[in-house]
This record gives structure tokens, sequence and C-alpha cells, in this order.
């Protein structure tokens, strides 16, 4: 694979250099939060396309607006927030254009994956050649992370197959992020409410699991605007279950309404809303109680970590529903001035990541169909959250009346 605008880089710079691929707004974030830090690692932006090496060429520098930048709205072009001081390439299977110069990428230590949900195990299958047991891969987009099981075991095994006690894989790590940011161009963002980072292990197996003292998780954990933090496995595990219930209400209603976060929970009207989320919620709740049952009866997560002895009956009222109705109606009010993720990408034309939030629900479920698992001896309905993946997909943007017709 050819890196285009590549730098020769000396054997120490490597080991500790941190790649940030996917540079939308989670990679803006963590670019510079780790730019920031005292004795800062070097740092290399991987982008996708020549358009965005020439975009740096004219104006180099990554933008993060504090959130002050919201109350006086100042011009885009103030240079107080931007940081230059990054390497940039683009890496590519087709050489670059003529004149530009190229080398093959090496091994790679340290990557944070912060493209959107769909492609993230896509992009790290696609550098598998460059990943090995001395490599940390941190992964950092909204939805499950696929690495969980019950797939992360079957990936490692045809992917990075062991022949001995050892673990083969990348050292893999899974980041919860709660920040709030949103894009105002290429290379800039808007870091609209500050929150933390939650991080730890995610795959299948013991031997997937870095310490602590991994060099990478020591460089997220010391970059103070991330305000990042240590989960074990299995808790890191309900906090992701919890932030895709988030993301499966709020995302895909702002999307389809093309409104702020905050509007799906003004109380009164005749909108139906109050109702769609609910019912998001019971088909989420019951999936997610489950699951976790199944798990704990036939899974890994929960006899690791010095866990075996988790309360079941404290884990599924967690993940009731009317905890996690408490919940989004917490974190609603939170980031009621925010505009979500999906919002952002259905307004630009994009693809969202509906399939990896509400999608995954219904994957889920039929999962646990085809291994005989019920809620309480009955059959868990997703079609509300089938209907959402429908609606999203579509790209057309409701008013609530014309979202209350497809409902009620």
């Amino acid at each position: 694979m050819c890196r285009a605008a590549a730098n020769r880089l000396s054997e120490d710079d490597e080991r500790r250099r941190i790649y940030v691929l996917g540079m939308g707004n989670l990679g803006r974030l963590f670019a510079v939060s780790l730019a920031k830090l005292p004795n800062r690692p070097p740092i290399t932006l991987v982008v996708h396309r020549p358009g965005l090496l020439e975009q740096w060429r004219s104006n180099p520098g990554v933008v993060l607006h504090p959130p002050s930048y919201l109350e006086g709205q100042k011009d885009t072009d103030d240079d107080s927030s931007r940081i230059t001081d990054f390497d940039i390439e683009m890496w590519s299977e087709a050489p670059p254009p003529s004149g530009q110069e190229s080398t093959e990428i090496s091994n790679i230590s340290n990557l944070v994956i912060s493209t959107k949900a769909q492609d993230a195990l896509k992009t790290a299958d696609w550098l598998r050649r460059y990943l090995g047991p001395e490599s940390t891969v941190a992964f950092a987009q909204n939805g499950m992370n696929k690495l969980w099981p019950p797939y992360g075991a079957i990936y490692n095994d045809a992917r990075h197959p062991s022949t001995s006690a050892e673990r083969a894989s990348p050292q893999w790590l899974a980041c919860i992020v709660t920040h709030g940011v949103f894009s105002i161009g290429p290379f800039a963002s808007v870091h609209a409410s500050l929150a933390d980072v939650v991080l730890g292990v995610v795959g299948d197996d013991d031997l997937a699991a870095p310490g602590q003292d991994s060099y990478l998780v020591q460089q997220i954990m010391a970059a103070s605007q991330l305000n990042a933090r240590w989960a074990p496995r299995h808790e890191l595990w309900v906090l992701q279950l919890e932030k895709l219930v988030v993301n499966c209400i709020i995302n895909p209603l702002t999307a389809i309404l093309r409104c702020k976060n905050g509007a799906l929970f003004v109380p009164g009207g005749e909108s139906a809303v109050p109702e769609i989320i609910d019912e998001l919620l019971e088909e989420a709740s019951s999936v997610l109680r489950t699951l976790v049952l199944h798990e704990i009866e036939n899974g890994t997560i929960f006899g690791q970590d010095g866990n075996s002895g988790t309360d079941k009956d404290a884990l599924v009222e967690r993940l009731s529903f009317k905890s996690l109705r408490a919940m989004v109606y917490r974190v609603g009010e939170l980031v009621k001035d925010n505009n979500s993720s999906m919002f952002q990408d259905a307004s630009a034309g994009k693809k969202t990541e509906v399939g990896e939030m509400n999608g995954w629900v219904v994957e889920m479920a039929r999962y646990l169909e085809s291994v005989g698992a019920t809620d309480g001896g009955k059959p868990i309905s997703v079609k509300t959250n089938e209907k959402m993946v429908d609606l999203v997909e579509k790209a057309v943007p409701l008013s609530k009346d014309e979202l209350n017709s497809h409902f009620l």
C-alpha cells in the first residue's frame, strides 16, 4: 500500500507515532487533544482522497473551536484554535498522481480508527498486513464494535490466526466518546459539548487484552481534553450498549426531522415522538436484556476481569425500559443544543450510520432468535427499529405530522 506525502521516519518516531485515520469530527478531536500533550507523540493524519491533501496544502491545520465559539459565532477563518504541527498522508492501493512522492507504508504501532462505524472493521481489515501483536488499534465511532462476541473470535481466527498460546492479533481497544463535536468545514469542527471518553479492551478472549501500560492507552488517558478513563471489559460492553440506545433514539429521529436534539423532548402537542421513543426503547430493552442473560449463561464477557459474580438482577434492571428511558431523557437534556452526527450526515447527503445503530438492534434480535434466546419466553419484536432504519435510509425529511402518519 502506498503512502503519499510521506515523511522519512526514525525507528523511535515510528514506534511512538500515532496514526489517526478518519478526519471527521472524532478524528479531529483525537488529533488535537493528543497534539496538546506536553511531551506529545508524532502524529500523522491519514486521509483517503487526493482532494483532502490539496486542501491541507492550501490551508494546513486542524481547527477545533471551544464551546465559547457558539456564543459569538466567530469568523471561521480565526486561527486561534488551529494546530498545524501534524504530518499528513494519503493511503491508497493505487499509486499517487504523477510527480507526487510515495513509499510503502510500514508496520503500524499505534492507530486510531475514527471512520464512520460501517467502515471501521473494514479499515482494520484493509490494513491487517501492517498490524500485528505489537500494534494497538483504538476504534472511536458510534455503534457497537464488531469485535465484541459473538463475532470477534471468528474475525481474529480468520484474519490473525495464532499458532501458539500468544496473541497474534493487534491489541484492540474500543472508545466510547460522549463529547459533542460538529463540523464547520474540512479539518474544522466545534467542540460544542465537553464530556468524556471511556476506553478498554474489546474482543473475545483474554489474549486480546492489552494492559493500561499500552503506549496508545497512556497517551489517550493523558490527553486532558479527551477526559478519558479506563473501564474493565465487561463494564465497557454494558456502557457501549447504553450509548447505543441513546444513539438509536436521538440520531435517527433528528435525522428524519432535521432538528436539534432537544426538539425531541419538548413536552406537549400532538406529536407521536414521545410514543415512538418509548416503542424504540421497549424493543431495545428487550433485545439487550435477552442478550445479557444469554451472554451470562453462555458467553465469555462476564467470566473475565474477575467478574464471574455479576449481579444478574441489577444488570437486567440497568437495561430495563424504565432505566433506559430515564437515561435517554437525562442525556437529551445535556445535549439539547447539539446536532446529532446522523442529522449532520443526512443534511449533507451522506450515508448515515443507522445500520450500525437501529440496524444492530434488528440484527441482534435475529441472532438471539437463531440461538433460541427469548425475552422471558416471548419472541422479540423490533418492528419500530426496522421502520426507523427504512425511513432514515430513504433520506426524506419529514415533519412531526408526517412522521406521525408512519407510526400511528
